[in-house]
């Protein structure tokens, strides 16, 4: 999560030291997702059939040298490559530990434990803001990420210790959990992609954490910066409220799908539906320049941003649990897809509609996050029409 969305604090030193514009900044922040996207498919069917430890163990590996390319780059492509090897080596650890929790717990509990992997996961993003921005400025950006690369390689071994009794649960699973042994790659993938219920809660993933991410990782950053002249500090922490938002509302939206509502579907158009109203404030509507104002509207978009995580749990308990790396591995694709997708789309719109040639205006910026509102409104719409377990 701290690489997802580290690229905003530093977007200023990314664009003084390898001289990007608006576009191929987008493009950069563009990277992680293409790589993390392009391998949710796969990495289900590898989850499902090697198991989390040595998928998790092997890619965080990667990511870690990924890390340190990126930090020690001097041209736009050699940084670019470090953010794929860095999509790359993440791509498997939101996904090994939903699988690890479809093996060792109650299915009851999945949303809880989903909500709560998420929240813990979302400290990351809290370190990409304000101490992110505290770090490139007294330890340079690029020190930063050699200790972030250091890290990723500590928790890769840790990894592989701490899951070393997992590859021998799935004997101990019910029948239906064997129910589609039998099929082909290809029918596998028909049988998954034929239920029109996958594609609505993938329109609403990618929609919900495309806008989110690409607002969170890169461009309220220099929106804040550029357009409201906050400094890089106080950017950071208005920024740092999303993750503080995401951090409360996954959980929460875990225990309301499993304990009061008793609806993921009913959560889900609940939270992320208010996520979509949320989101007219940026749109220029409305005159905020108090940064206390932005915070509070930060850390509810954030809170509500978090229900979306649900759409794991919704996507899982309509398929065979045989297949649930590779099911939940395919609604992330269109998550991730959703910010590989979004950051450089935004940057287009920063630039093509900017007033000035060498500055970006608020009229784009506005258009920018005008563009996110309708594309969650009509998802979520789609989304309302999708089947959940019990119909």
């Amino acid at each position: 999560m701290f690489y997802r969305v580290s690229n905003a604090v530093i977007a200023p030193d990314l664009v003084k030291d390898l001289g990007l514009n608006a576009e191929s900044l987008g493009a950069l922040g563009g990277a992680f997702f293409y790589s993390f996207a392009l391998l949710q498919i796969p990495m289900g069917f590898l989850l499902d059939r090697m198991g989390s430890r040595k998928v998790i163990t092997l890619f965080s590996l990667t990511g870690a040298v990924g890390a340190f390319i990126f930090a020690s780059a001097h041209t736009v492509s050699m940084a670019f490559l470090g953010r794929v090897l860095i999509g790359m080596g993440m791509a498997s650890g939101l996904m090994g530990a939903l699988k690890v929790f479809v093996l060792r717990f109650p299915p009851k509990q999945f949303s809880t434990l989903s909500g709560t992997i998420v929240s813990i996961g979302t400290v990351g993003s809290v370190l990409a803001t304000s101490p992110l921005a505290y770090l490139a400025t007294t330890i340079g950006w690029r020190m930063t990420f050699i200790c972030a690369g250091a890290a990723t390689t500590i928790l890769s071994f840790l990894a592989l210790w701490v899951l070393k009794n997992t590859a021998s649960e799935e004997n101990h699973l019910p029948q239906p959990y064997h129910a589609t042994l039998g099929m082909t790659v290809r029918e596998l993938a028909k049988f998954i992609m034929g239920n029109l219920s996958f594609w609505q809660i993938g329109a609403m993933a990618f929609f919900r954490y495309g806008t989110f991410v690409a607002l969170q990782g890169l461009w309220l950053g220099p929106y804040l910066i550029d357009i409201k002249g906050f400094n890089s500090i106080e950017t950071g922490n208005m920024l740092m409220m999303l993750s503080i938002g995401m951090i409360a509302g996954s959980p929460a939206a875990g225990y309301l799908a499993d304990r009061v509502f008793k609806s993921i579907k009913m959560t889900v158009l609940f939270g992320v539906g208010c996520y979509g109203i949320l989101l007219i404030p940026l749109t220029g509507i409305f005159n905020i320049i108090h940064p206390a104002a932005y915070s509070i509207l930060f850390f509810m978009i954030g809170f509500f941003s978090g229900f979306g995580q649900l759409a794991y749990s919704h996507v899982k308990d309509l398929y065979p649990l045989n297949i649930s790396a590779t099911v939940i591995g395919g609604i992330n694709f269109f998550v991730i897809a959703g910010g590989g997708v979004f950051m450089p789309l935004l940057g287009k719109v920063i630039e093509v509609f900017s007033t000035k040639a060498d500055s970006a205006s608020p009229y784009a910026y506005h258009l920018a996050f005008l563009i996110c509102f309708l594309g969650m409104a009509s998802s979520l719409i789609f989304y309302a029409f999708s089947k959940s377990r019990k119909e």
